[in-house]
């Protein structure tokens, strides 16, 4: 076995393992969650936590791109180069940082948030509340975070899902105890119980390593340089525009059943949603591990490893296949046993589109790590773009005028990701037959 294959089986099976646990820590929240705030509440969690998530666009592609260059200058180990790029972006983050939460303050004086949601009048104060409280300390997150980009750069990748998986199984522990105390079901304390162990989680690990592990690289204000922040953008404003057109592709089902269906809807839906997301989950981990090894065969000309392993992945894709027949036969009892008997109907139209969303949505996955490691991204881009655009529409209007309910919203979705599974494979091909010309090679 030679390196980039014994790196690679290390990856995988630190990633399935973290994987796992937080799979499986998910899926006792759920229940939990649905118990403890009931199932009109939980619709409305879901939904304003996903809606708090699409902050994530504003790091603008910082993050890939200083994780580009920052691995390249631990492995060269420039040390003022290293210095440079975590000040300039520790620094940058922090800006935008403050200007959001400028940004939300004049908007939470000025607007109701939960009217703009299109949430029950009952549920409107704690709503708010709980909106500002996720708020403030995501946005405390979005600079704390950046640790866990050092880390993969320093060839751990895997310390930021051990943090993930910290978060939520506190998350979980704060949870247990609040079903077995006197406190009223209340939005705000699990908003606490969410984010705040996340946050105090990210700031112990970026003082572990600034004070304790290498005090020489904490983010100074002589280290900041427009240069090297204009080296760290560069690459990642692809990542970034693509970014935004998952956001809309994945966190915006929740909204739309919201407004358009109502709280118990968007429930049901996330339950099937998580359910079927399972072998979805551990496949795309192993695909996504070898993102790495790819950029390492790329720079080695080993095309033919390459190729071996897209023709495993499309083997493994077959069993993906046969995993999701038997998902759906046991489904009724599985989801029983999960939630309860009398708590989530039985749907078997949702549960076809869902299975076909995640096999549209893997055998995309199986080309799109590879064209990014050659960093060629301008198809997958404007697909994005146009999803973007069409998925929000196309996703009212099949929930509106074909009265199938929220299954219009992911069968928008699937429709969606049919352009991307169409097009990275015809990429794939064109450039590992050394075809590809024009956009199919930017």
């Amino acid at each position: 076995m030679n390196k980039r294959d014994s790196r690679l089986r290390l990856s995988v099976i630190f990633n399935l393992i973290l994987k796992a646990l937080n799979m499986m820590v998910n899926f006792v929240l759920i229940p939990v969650l649905i118990g403890y705030l009931g199932k009109e509440k939980y619709g409305i969690w879901v939904t304003i936590y996903a809606f708090i998530n699409w902050l994530n666009i504003f790091d603008i592609g910082l993050g890939q791109g200083l994780k580009l260059k920052l691995t390249e200058a631990f492995s060269k180990n420039k040390i003022n180069e290293i210095k440079k790029l975590i000040g300039s972006t520790y620094y940058f983050v922090t800006v935008i940082t403050g200007f959001l939460f400028l940004v939300f303050l004049i908007s939470y004086l000025l607007f109701n948030w939960s009217d703009l949601l299109n949430i029950n009048e009952v549920h409107s104060l704690e709503t708010n509340y709980s909106i500002a409280i996720l708020v403030v300390f995501f946005l405390l997150v979005f600079i704390t975070k950046l640790i866990g980009v050092i880390y993969a750069s320093l060839q751990l990748p895997f310390v930021e899902n051990i943090i993930k998986t910290l978060g939520q199984v506190f998350f979980l522990g704060l949870l247990l105890l609040l079903n077995y105390s006197d406190l009223k079901s209340s939005l705000i304390w699990v908003s606490v119980f969410s984010i705040v162990p996340l946050f105090l989680i990210y700031f112990s690990f970026n003082v572990y390593f600034f004070k304790f592990k290498s005090p020489s690289l904490i983010p100074r204000i002589k280290n900041i340089s427009k240069d090297t922040l204009r080296n760290i953008v560069k690459p990642g404003t692809s990542f970034f525009i693509i970014q935004i057109g998952c956001i809309v592709l994945y966190s915006t089902d929740n909204l739309i059943i919201l407004n358009l269906i109502s709280g118990d809807a968007v429930a049901d839906y996330n339950v099937y949603y998580k359910y079927y997301s399972i072998p979805f989950l551990f496949y795309t981990i192993y695909i996504g591990s070898h993102w790495n090894s790819f950029i390492d065969a790329i720079a080695k000309n080993d095309f033919l490893w390459i190729k071996k392993k897209i023709k495993l992945f499309n083997k493994l894709f077959l069993l993906l296949m046969l995993s999701y027949v038997v998902l759906f036969f046991i489904n009724q009892k599985v989801i029983e046993l999960w939630i309860g008997k009398e708590e989530i109907p039985v749907d078997n139209s949702l549960s076809i589109y869902m299975i076909i969303y995640y096999l549209i949505s893997s055998f995309a996955t199986n080309y799109i790590y590879v064209i990014n490691a050659y960093g060629k991204l301008r198809v997958q881009l404007l697909s994005y773009v146009v999803i973007a655009i069409i998925n929000i529409p196309l996703s009212i209007f099949l929930v509106r005028h074909f009265e199938i309910g929220s299954s219009g919203v992911i069968l928008s979705s699937l429709i969606c990701l049919s352009i991307l599974s169409i097009l990275m494979p015809i990429q794939y091909y064109k450039i590992m037959n050394y075809n590809a010309k024009g956009i199919w090679n930017k």
